[in-house]
């Protein structure tokens, strides 16, 4: 497959300001040295609990947080041609003029606030398009009119205001306005969490449509478990500011190899009440970003860790020689024994 995205070390950290004069006085490692690779056509899914930087990873993708630290390798096709640059420090006027910023967008989790409630829809939509396409009144009106045909809203819609819809609806129109510069990836964050589940289906279908007619590819950041088993192809868990374990979707759901990732698949409700497998339950809180644990983030919460795991930190490693699973545990050759001993068959 080819690559769109390759992320190195990349670092986003906060400064915690205090004192009278403001100044720098902690640190907030909201992601941390993560490597991670998004291939072109593909939905990634990045999982894990609140608070653990998956949504701050897809803003730095993307530019809308500035990294700390580390590469973001970016495959673009430009003039038919295919080129490799690294965004992490690129100014925004260079990534305008390369034609960078129009490929990269996101859809917000909050449909009612990421919309201008004192724009009409038109306007929305058409706003991006005017930043990058020269088109008379006529032409514009014509193609934000496609854009609302194509996420299942009509030119009806074009004259009202964003508090005149549902929920479902506003998201469509946050979906209109992401791919109307013809995006190659956007970052999905949590654009389900706020609707109802009846219309979380709706968007998820219409979301998979797109990418296929589209050749878009996706960062599907989400805390439901069984919302990106259904849309991703391939699934990255993320804990702390790191990411313990990748690999393809149903891959990760059958033999999840980090203490961390059977631990929230375990927290999916079972269909089988009268054998449904006992929940992984973590004790403790999850540790604060500013002062992580030193060697394996996890180990305070893990039910398996040795001392090795309070010293080292794991490395992200091929789980059974397959290098499409990639697994930061210690532990993670007999990760399922150890499961199956404590837990039972799962």
């Amino acid at each position: 497959m080819e690559k769109l995205f390759e992320l190195r070390n990349l670092k986003k950290y906060y400064p915690i300001l205090g004192g009278v004069m403001r100044r720098p006085v902690n640190t907030v490692k909201a992601v941390d040295k993560i490597d991670l690779d998004i291939y072109r056509g593909e939905c990634l899914g990045l999982v894990g609990e609140s608070g653990c930087g998956k949504t701050t990873t897809g803003k730095a993708i993307i530019r809308l947080h500035d990294p700390t630290e580390g590469n973001i390798f970016y495959h673009y096709r430009q003039d038919g041609k295919a080129e490799r640059v690294d965004i992490a420090s690129m100014p925004p006027s260079e990534m305008k003029r390369r034609g960078i910023r129009k490929e990269l967008q996101m859809v917000f989790q909050d449909p009612t606030s990421s919309l201008d409630p004192r724009m009409l829809v038109k306007n929305i939509i058409a706003e991006p398009i005017r930043l990058y396409q020269q088109m008379n009144a006529r032409e514009l009106e014509h193609r934000v009119i496609e854009l609302l045909n194509t996420v299942g809203l009509t030119k009806d819609h074009l004259l009202r205001y964003p508090h005149e819809f549902s929920g479902g609806q506003r998201q469509r129109i946050a979906v209109a306005r992401a791919i109307a510069t013809d995006p190659d990836f956007i970052v999905m964050d949590e654009p389900t969490s706020a609707l109802d589940v009846s219309v979380q289906a709706q968007i998820l279908n219409l979301l998979k449509t797109l990418q296929e007619r589209l050749n878009l590819t996706y960062l599907f950041v989400t805390h439901h478990l069984l919302v990106v088993k259904y849309i991703s192809h391939r699934i990255a868990v993320m804990y702390l500011g790191k990411i313990v374990e990748t690999a393809k979707s149903d891959r990760i759901f059958r033999y999840r190899a980090h203490p961390y990732t059977q631990a929230l698949l375990s927290a999916i409700p079972a269909p089988d009440v009268e054998h449904k497998p006992e929940r992984i339950v973590l004790t403790g809180d999850v540790p604060s970003p500013i002062n992580p644990p030193s060697g394996c983030r996890f180990h305070p919460r893990c039910p398996f860790a040795l001392e090795i795991c309070q010293q080292q930190e794991p490395q992200l490693l091929a789980f059974s020689g397959d290098q499409d699973h990639l697994v930061a545990c210690h532990r993670q050759n007999e990760m399922h024994q150890l499961v199956h001993d404590k837990y039972g068959k799962r």
